[in-house]
């Protein structure tokens, strides 16, 4: 490698060029005629230039000069490839070492993306699109609000890996209503179109606010119980192997059957074509559901909940004793049950029937010691109560209360209570999918694959990105956040893939990735980086799994630098 300097003149005023140049050698152009079998090959040097050099300081132009004088071995996988940081320079040249900004977590999840498709889908054309790519990989690594993801960019190499200059949580928020109009592409380009017969797993959650003002915000049935909370519900669709495919919000007050709907048209639309099978959860897929998918030349297949299996058992579909450990089929109609009966789930409910009942027998007496005590204390509260408690133990169909004087009595019925045991454990998978399609053990599993929907869920929510309680106030900036989880998802489901073997989990990988810190090349001043000659065996076996991490670009633009501009309530 060397420096060209050319000059030129036009119009009298002087022009000037500072290109970096690699000379390799290349086959030469065959001459006419049949070569002999004994002519050597020959090949000529060319001269490609690998970058314009001619905006940069000239402090760094006489850097990047020394190094190519020095003759480094281009070949040299620690030495960053000119192509695309654009200068680099002896690692001799200066003995002081500077640490630069973390690089490890940003470019390795950043090379991860790409092997994934991510960065395609998204794009990285536009300023606005490299900062969703940058949304994604702090939601996965950081998670906390958009002000919270500027500031961490401050110790991250944003320039160097995304050549994104500063900026701040306006930007960002303009990054989540891209991804919320980009939404359908985004997820087209990542999902390829399915074959006939393909399974789709769906369920949806709710997701509590902080605030009263997002547009999307509603009270509902709260599954993360947060009272008094304002929600949202998100429905997820997956793949058999709960890779996630596309997420969708609506208001806190959706039930979950329409939602549904919605996932049987984006399957046929969008995903699918014909003989597609939808599982969901029982109470999901009801009338409407089921229609639905008839229309759409769908399969089906979900559970029924207590009070269906209960109707089905009066009309003699079924009887109790085909509740087995093993899963048993009744065919009637054109309606497949698959019945199984879990021993060990049958053990925690009747030993959870009897520890809540004996929970509240000793409140009862507890409170009837109390009222008994104090004229203050009114029996009708301890009634309100007691009812209240039977009711969240689920024991109100065969245990009645009421007031003997100032003192809650209670009644058991025996027989009640057998009735409701009967069904402790037992389960029914309803499908219309024909024998030759799915055997009954297949049907049965395929339910049970439902599992890793909610794992996904709890990855989503609780668990490494934390997409609640959610900030924001407008509905597309909520649903580019939205599109920020289940991008993230897919990138921590490949993560926890590779870091699998060695023991590690995701959280374990990112902490050790932040020890992957860039080095200065000359005069930290000068705002070039290289990467370090070795690492720890900690780091190391890291990066072994994941792609190689690409070369830190030179960027001159100004480091981010976002704080609060006012100070908060206790600071100095």
């Amino acid at each position: 490698m060397f420096i060209k300097r050319n000059t030129t003149s036009f119009k009298g005023k002087p022009y000037g060029s500072v290109l970096l140049v690699q000379g390799k050698r290349v086959p030469a152009k065959r001459p006419p005629g049949r070569p002999t079998a004994d002519a050597p090959l020959k090949t000529v040097v060319v001269h490609e230039t690998l970058a314009n050099l001619s905006k940069l300081p000239a402090t760094l132009i006489d850097l990047i000069a020394s190094y190519c004088r020095k003759n480094i071995d281009s070949a040299d996988p620690l030495a960053v490839p000119v192509n695309t940081a654009a200068a680099a320079a002896s690692r001799d040249s200066n003995p002081s070492v500077h640490l630069g900004p973390c690089y490890g977590v940003l470019a390795a999840l950043h090379a991860l993306a790409r092997e994934l498709g991510i960065v395609q889908a998204v794009g990285e054309a536009t300023r606005t699109q490299r900062l969703a790519l940058f949304l994604i990989y702090a939601r996965l690594a950081h998670q906390g609000s958009r002000l919270s993801a500027a500031r961490y960019s401050e110790d991250h190499a944003v320039r160097e890996i995304l050549e994104v200059g500063s900026f701040d949580e306006d930007d960002l928020y303009a990054a989540l209503d891209f991804l919320a109009t980009q939404q359908e592409r985004i997820e087209n380009a990542l999902q390829k179109r399915a074959k006939p017969g393909t399974l789709f797993l769906y369920d949806v959650t709710s997701v509590y606010f902080e605030g009263q003002l997002n547009e999307l915000a509603a009270f509902g049935y709260n599954r993360d119980g947060k009272k008094g909370k304002k929600q949202m519900v998100a429905g997820l669709l997956t793949d058999a192997g709960g890779e996630p495919i596309s997420i969708q919000l609506y208001p806190g007050n959706t039930s979950d059957p329409p939602t549904f709907l919605d996932a049987v048209r984006k399957v046929k639309t969008r995903f699918g074509g014909e003989e597609m099978t939808l599982v969901g959860d029982r109470g999901m897929i009801k009338h409407l559901g089921k229609a639905a998918l008839g229309e759409a030349k769908f399969r089906y297949v979900t559970a029924l909940t207590d009070p269906q299996i209960r109707a089905l058992l009066q009309r003699k579909v079924f009887q109790l004793d085909l509740f087995d450990e093993k899963p048993m089929e009744v065919e009637h109609g054109d309606k497949r049950y698959v019945l199984r009966c879990n021993p060990d789930t049958r053990k925690l409910e009747q030993v959870r029937r009897k520890d809540q009942w004996e929970k509240l027998k000793a409140w009862i007496q507890a409170r009837n010691e109390a009222v008994g005590k104090s004229r203050k204390k009114k029996p009708e509260s301890s009634l309100r109560e007691a009812q209240r408690r039977l009711k969240q133990y689920r024991l109100v169909r065969w245990i009645s209360l009421q007031l003997d004087g100032r003192k809650v009595a209670w009644t058991e019925d025996a027989k009640a209570c057998e009735i409701e045991a009967e069904l402790d454990g037992c389960y029914v998978v309803e499908t219309d999918l024909p024998k030759p399609a799915a055997a009954t053990q297949e049907v049965h599993d395929r339910y049970l694959d439902l599992t890793l929907v909610e794992r996904d869920f709890r990855t989503i929510k609780t668990g490494l990105l934390k997409i609640r309680p959610v900030f924001l106030r407008k509905a597309s900036r909520t649903r580019g956040h939205a599109v920020v989880s289940l991008l993230a998802l897919k990138l921590a489901r490949e993560l926890d893939r590779r870091m699998a073997p060695l023991g590690l989990t995701v959280t374990d990988a990112l902490s050790r990735l932040e020890g992957v810190r860039l080095v200065s090349l000359g005069d930290p001043e000068g705002q070039l980086w290289r990467l370090a000659d070795s690492y720890p065996k900690a780091q190391t076996e890291v990066l072994e799994k994941l792609p190689k991490l690409p070369a830190p670009m030179l960027s001159l633009g100004k480091a981010n630098r976002n704080r609060l501009k006012n100070p908060r309530r206790g600071r100095d």
